[in-house]
């Protein structure tokens, strides 16, 4: 049985997550993990906080490879990378790294992607095609040749359309750090949410959401304040109740941005099969229940697992260039 040793990373703008990875015979299995600061919270000493969560791992197995994806290389990151434009194969994506080397350590970082969306407007992403890779190459998507919408819920949602077997366009929403100042700077939420989550006042959110005409969202949000002054809304439910409102018109408004054709609302109509949501337990499950109220199934995939599947087909990549 072959045996090779790894160091795989997500460093967002706002968490790290390191995992030190075995690979046996072509499959990923995690060892251990460490968590650090996100990009956003780190002023220029990413090589000091990166090998000092790695000095135990190194001292054991050795310099071995790195692979880091996310934040980590973008203009508030470690070392810039430029990005890979869509519509982007897996084989791309898990070629489109930038080596480094430091302290006798190859690192390799992700490129990322980029596209124009149906605004004319550009957008990118860093971290989220990895997840698309692991996710793709997991559900054999370069052999089905169907379109799919999934959805990555995080501080900066992406919305990605995967059709034939590649990342075709993809958009971004505001809405995790949207909710995050909401929620810590904000006269709306007097007690943040933690681990109360509240099924009913989030539908309470979504539902008003899909009542709102364009441009109504910002008088929406004051509901979430006037609702609470008079009675309707406990303190402690107030902020399931924003997080619903902004889902919902998260939802609503990236599926309208999709082209006809690639299973997008159209005029209040359901045109949408089975949508993919890669992301943990609590904004999966809100991201499913906000769908379902709209009559739209949704299949959760565990964001860690789909992320070492794409780690793993990387780290092959990186064997197979060094091998030619």
């Amino acid at each position: 049985m072959s045996e090779s040793f790894f160091i795989a990373g997500d460093w967002g703008s706002t968490n790290l997550r390191l995992h030190l990875c075995c690979s046996k015979n072509s499959v990923a299995e995690i060892l251990a993990t460490q968590n650090g600061p996100g990009c956003s919270k780190i002023y220029n000493d990413f090589e000091e906080i990166f090998f000092d969560l790695v000095a135990d791992w190194i001292e054991q197995y050795g310099p071995v490879p790195v692979i880091l994806s996310g934040a980590v290389g973008s203009n508030v990151g470690w070392h810039t990378v430029p990005y890979l434009d869509c519509p982007a194969k897996p084989e791309q994506i898990a070629a489109g790294t930038n080596k480094r080397v430091i302290r006798g350590l190859e690192l390799w970082i992700l490129s990322g992607l980029k596209t124009r969306t149906a605004l004319g407007t550009p957008d990118m992403m860093r971290g989220e095609e990895l997840h698309l890779l692991g996710w793709m190459l997991a559900e054999k998507q370069a052999e089905k040749g169907t379109e799919q919408i999934v959805i990555l819920p995080g501080t900066h949602n992406k919305w990605a359309l995967v059709k034939n077997g590649r990342v075709d366009s993809f958009v971004t929403a505001f809405t995790g750090e949207l909710y995050s100042v909401l929620e810590q700077h904000s006269i709306l939420i007097t007690q943040p949410m933690a681990d109360h989550f509240s099924d009913q006042s989030f539908i309470q959110g979504v539902e008003l959401a899909k009542t709102l005409k364009p441009g109504q969202l910002l008088n929406a949000l004051f509901t979430t304040r006037s609702r609470q002054i008079e009675g309707e809304l406990k303190a402690e439910d107030a902020a399931s109740f924003l997080s619903g409102l902004l889902v919902a018109s998260d939802i609503i408004g990236s599926m309208g941005l999709f082209v006809p054709g690639s299973g997008q609302l159209v005029d209040g109509s359901r045109q949408l099969a089975e949508i993919v949501i890669i992301g943990d337990q609590l904004l999966g499950h809100a991201y499913q229940l906000a769908l379902g109220s709209m009559g739209i199934e949704a299949q959760i995939f565990d964001p860690t697992q789909i992320a070492i599947a794409g780690y793993q087909a990387v780290y092959q990549s990186l064997n197979r260039d060094r091998a030619q």
